[in-house]
């Protein structure tokens, strides 16, 4: 294994990647640095984890109609 600096250092920039790269590329990244042992496999699955969120379907509340809403009160 690297050390700890490398680890977190490669770590901060995957996880900053996040959001600002194209999924792909931050997986493939992510990918030679597990190959060169700097990473794990936790840490792929802690990066495509936060691809997951960032890539959840955002729900819209969905508001009552104003007859619907008075009636209510």
């Amino acid at each position: 294994m690297a050390s700890t600096f490398l680890h977190n250092y490669v770590m901060d920039a995957c996880r900053k990647a996040v959001g600002n790269m194209p999924d792909f590329w931050v997986m493939t990244n992510s990918l030679g640095w597990l190959e060169k042992g700097v990473l794990t496999e936790s840490d792929l699955m802690e990066i495509q984890a936060l691809i997951d969120a960032k890539n959840a379907p955002v729900e819209e509340p969905v508001e009552e109609p104003l007859e619907e809403a008075e009636e209510n009160e």
